[in-house]
C-alpha cells in the first residue's frame, strides 16, 4: 500500500509518496513540526489527520 503526504503552508502545497505507513508518519510529523497542515492518505482513500496517526500505526501492525 501506498501512502500520501499531502502538506500545505502560506499557500504553497506539497505531496509525498511514501511505501510505508511508519515512514509516511515520520515525514508527516515532520512537517507538522515545521507549521505545515498535514494529512495522509492511503491507497484506498482514507485519509488521516495528526490526532489519527497512531491509529494508522496501529492498524499497520494489527495487519502483521
Amino acid at each position: 500500500m501506498t501512502y500520501a503526504i499531502h502538506a500545505s503552508r502560506n499557500g504553497h502545497s506539497v505531496v509525498t509518496i511514501r511505501i510505508s505507513p511508519i515512514s509516511a508518519v515520520d515525514k508527516a510529523r515532520v512537517l507538522e513540526r515545521l507549521d505545515w497542515q498535514v494529512h495522509i492518505t492511503d491507497s484506498a482513500g482514507h485519509q488521516f489527520n495528526p490526532q489519527d496517526f497512531d491509529r494508522l500505526l496501529l492498524n499497520d501492525q494489527a495487519k502483521t
